[in-house]
């Protein structure tokens, strides 16, 4: 049975000699109850940040790209990245047939490839669009050519004028062997030159990511990263560290516990536990897999040589 923010807090109330608490008290806890409750999120904190890519903090995204944009968002839960794992799916219905991409430190982006951003011109639908409508809506045409093609999706739309700040007329659906297909309003709408099927992704300075090429296409782009586990606040939540591991927990909260209280003596001695037992942790999930040369970039870490990243292969 799995261990609950309800069962870790009780383990430590335990070893403090105090009254336990059940299901319906557990959001009424009172001093000392409480500060085991606090206990047992800062153990699993602290878990994470000595070492933070555990197995069980591995996870895998999946991204469907947008054509003519260069920046993608990395999910809200994600500590790191591991850039060596970037991937395209094969897709024989857009012509890529897959494969891994190469990591790109971000100065090196800049000097050969950031030219590509100033190619490209973007504004959204403002309305639906059936598939054979002739005259497509946005935001606005500003900086637009008078004539051109649009991206949206995977279809391509050719227009012969603008005929507002807000209209492309004369447009014919499905050009250029693509699929015309109904628009949903707030679209990205793309102009551009160049772009193709990107082989380069790039850590951002705000540790978002970019491509180069930008897609042309709605590929769907994978990578591998590690989360970083967020507080338990419901008696049934869980944690992902393994409830093998349960114990390493307590010591760790009941540590805390005696930080809190000012009991030097008894912190020290639960705290040794605590750290022998990360130890064991790290020896038994990471330290036994061999380090290997990588393109392994941190969140929120510096620039550098790719020879100078390392990653733990889990």
């Amino acid at each position: 049975m799995a261990e609950t923010y309800l069962t870790l807090t009780n383990k430590v109330i335990a070893r403090l000699n105090e009254v336990a608490l059940t299901s319906t008290t557990f959001s009424s806890a009172r001093g000392i109850q409480v500060q085991c409750q606090n206990a047992v999120n800062e153990s699993i904190r602290y878990i994470n940040q000595k070492e933070f890519q555990y197995p069980f903090n591995h996870d895998t995204d999946s991204e469907t790209l947008v054509a003519g944009t260069v920046k993608y968002s990395i999910p809200a839960t994600a500590k790191t990245l591991d850039y060596n794992t970037f991937r395209l799916k094969k897709d024989s219905s857009l012509g890529v047939g897959g494969g891994k991409l190469t990591p790109l430190q971000y100065n090196d982006y800049v000097n050969s490839y950031i030219v590509q951003e100033d190619e490209i011109k973007t504004t959204t639908t403002t309305t639906t669009h059936t598939d054979s409508i002739t005259t497509i809506t946005v935001s606005s045409t500003a900086n637009f050519d008078a004539t051109g093609t649009l991206h949206i999706g995977n279809e391509q739309i050719t227009y012969t004028a603008i005929g507002s700040s807000t209209t492309f007329t004369g447009c014919t659906r499905g050009a250029n062997s693509t699929t015309a297909a109904s628009i949903a309003s707030g679209v990205q709408v793309a102009q551009f030159n160049g772009g193709g099927v990107p082989q380069f992704v790039i850590r951002a300075p705000d540790n978002n990511y970019i491509l180069y090429p930008f897609p042309v296409k709605a590929y769907t782009i994978k990578y591998d990263y590690f989360t970083f586990p967020t507080d338990m606040t419901a008696h049934g939540d869980t944690t992902s560290v393994p409830d093998r591991f349960a114990a390493v927990i307590v010591d760790g909260a009941t540590a805390f516990v005696y930080q809190y209280r000012g009991e030097t003596q008894q912190y020290q001695l639960n705290f040794g536990r605590f750290e022998q037992g990360i130890k064991n942790m790290q020896t038994l999930l990471i330290n036994r897999y061999e380090y290997v040369r990588s393109t392994y970039i941190p969140k929120g870490g510096g620039s550098g040589s790719n020879a100078d990243l390392n990653i733990r292969i889990n």
